[in-house]
């Protein structure tokens, strides 16, 4: 994405370069550009909404053009439908109008961009949602959100869009019942009209659980707090208190919560999948390294857990490890360590139920055990093969390889016509001629998938796993 930002940079620059005088023509040139650079950026998370954003203010040194800049990010983002780029709203108004780095168009809406801001802060996605005491209709007071997830339904009984909301949302609970809590809170102070609109909201479900609440006395200041300048406004809070859904209507709850509380079985490792691993390790050349992929790993929690979003990052976690899993290149292989250690084994906490056991933790550990066999640095152990105690004093490669598999054969040929020293281990004769050495073998080495082509240096030190010589750039190497 910062490649994007460069080449964004150097689009707008081109248009401005050698400029003595910002004119209207101009300014209307940056913004169709800008436009461009908003739909390029839609289906990134806020957090690198706001670095790019960053980038391009930070990269003009003309006064009028950075503050077009910023005002023009600004408003994008302060009127975007989507969920979550309010935040970005938000950023640019502490980091540089109300900062001072940049002026906005009047002191007006500098102070209408601090109101927005200090009245969204706190309710944005990812953060914790705000406790707030309210009102039953009994009097008792309800300290919400609770245990499980909630929806926080803010509503006006002479509110005509509420109205229709209410209808839809009453309509999609009965059908759906599902396993949450709804507050409903009256953000006016009638009452009677109050308990009119209650007794019209009822639902007849087992799992949806309705609780009507109010602020008579205005108390949890509402705007403060969520932001409720205007109804209805409907927030979708997760079992660890954190907000997941903002600014929704019931249309969008309902494509969350079926995201959030598909209970059934994810079908990891997908042809879908499979084609997005392909196309996303395609843009790292014609070799794949065990960083690339530990990057990619990193990337998905970025986008995933990261913003809060747990089943998406085991679901995409889950598929990268199903995609490694039937590679048999270096770098997929050794790149599998930091994916299986430091996504998976190591948070019991993220993969914690019987399917996770049963899909993803009982894979990841098979390729732990694996991968622990002889790893990059170790010592290959002294064996009672014909020739392979003195090999492994010179070091070389070691090929083991079964017969008729044309891959083995390919490699071999390989090596011979390269002049490459290798020593050759055929396991479907050794398992015939002496199981004990061959159990011994893949007791020592990861021999799942053949061939296996390991790289010793003297002494028996590894130095690669998983090599292969019909790799171009191996060849290359080889060569030098």
């Amino acid at each position: 994405m910062k490649r994007l930002a460069a080449t964004f940079l150097l689009l707008y620059l081109c248009v401005f370069h050698a400029v003595a005088q910002v004119d209207s023509a101009r300014l209307a040139q940056l913004d169709a550009r800008l436009g461009e650079y908003f739909t390029l950026l839609e289906r990134e998370p806020s957090e690198v909404k706001i670095q790019e954003c960053d980038v391009l203010i930070e990269a003009a040194e003309d006064p009028a053009i950075r503050q077009a800049i910023a005002q023009k990010v600004y408003d994008h983002y302060r009127n975007s439908t989507l969920m979550g780029d309010e935040a970005v709203a938000i950023h640019v108004t502490d980091s540089w109008f109300a900062s001072g780095k940049v002026p906005m168009r009047s002191e007006s809406e500098l102070f209408e961009a601090k109101m927005f801001a200090e009245f969204n802060r706190r309710s944005l996605i990812g953060e914790k949602a705000p406790r707030i005491a309210l009102s039953g209709p009994y009097g008792e007071t309800v300290t919400i959100p609770v245990e499980g997830y909630s929806v926080l339904y803010f509503y006006d009984t002479d509110c005509a869009k509420c109205k229709l909301e209410t209808a839809t949302l009453r309509s999609l609970l009965n059908d759906k019942d599902y396993p949450l809590t709804v507050y409903a809170i009256y953000v006016g102070t009638n009452e009677e009209r109050w308990t009119q609109w209650r007794n019209t909201f009822d639902l007849d479900t087992e799992e949806t659980e309705v609780v009507h609440l109010w602020d008579p006395d205005t108390t949890a200041d509402l705007q403060f707090t969520y932001g409720v300048v205007q109804t209805p406004k409907m927030f979708l809070v997760d079992p660890e208190g954190v907000i997941v859904g903002r600014g929704l209507d019931t249309e969008a709850l309902e494509q969350l919560l079926g995201i959030l509380l598909d209970d059934g079985e994810y079908d990891y490792g997908n042809d879908a999948s499979a084609a997005l691993f392909d196309k996303l390790f395609s843009t790292y050349g014609p070799k794949v390294t065990a960083t690339d992929v530990a990057d990619v790993a990193s990337l998905l929690k970025g986008r995933t857990l990261d913003l809060g979003d747990t089943l998406n990052f085991k679901h995409l976690e889950g598929d990268l490890l199903y995609y490694i899993a039937g590679k048999r290149e270096e770098g997929f292989r050794e790149g599998a360590a930091t994916l299986v250690k430091d996504y998976i084994l190591s948070r019991p906490d993220i993969w914690n139920n019987e399917e996770d056991s049963l899909m993803v933790v009982g894979m990841a550990e098979m390729l732990d055990g694996l991968l622990s066999k002889t790893p990059v640095g170790s010592t290959i152990p002294k064996m009672g093969i014909k020739g392979w105690n003195r090999f492994r004093k010179q070091g070389g490669y070691i090929f083991f390889h079964a017969e008729g598999c044309p891959i083995c054969e390919a490699e071999m040929e390989l090596a011979d016509s390269l002049g490459i020293k290798y020593f050759s281990v055929n396991m479907d004769a050794l398992e015939d001629k002496s199981p004990r050495k061959a159990r011994k073998l893949l007791d020592t080495f990861d021999l799942s998938s053949l061939p296996f082509v390991i790289q010793i240096g003297k002494g028996g030190i590894v130095e690669r796993r998983y090599a292969s010589l019909t790799d171009r750039i191996l060849f290359l190497d080889e060569k030098e």
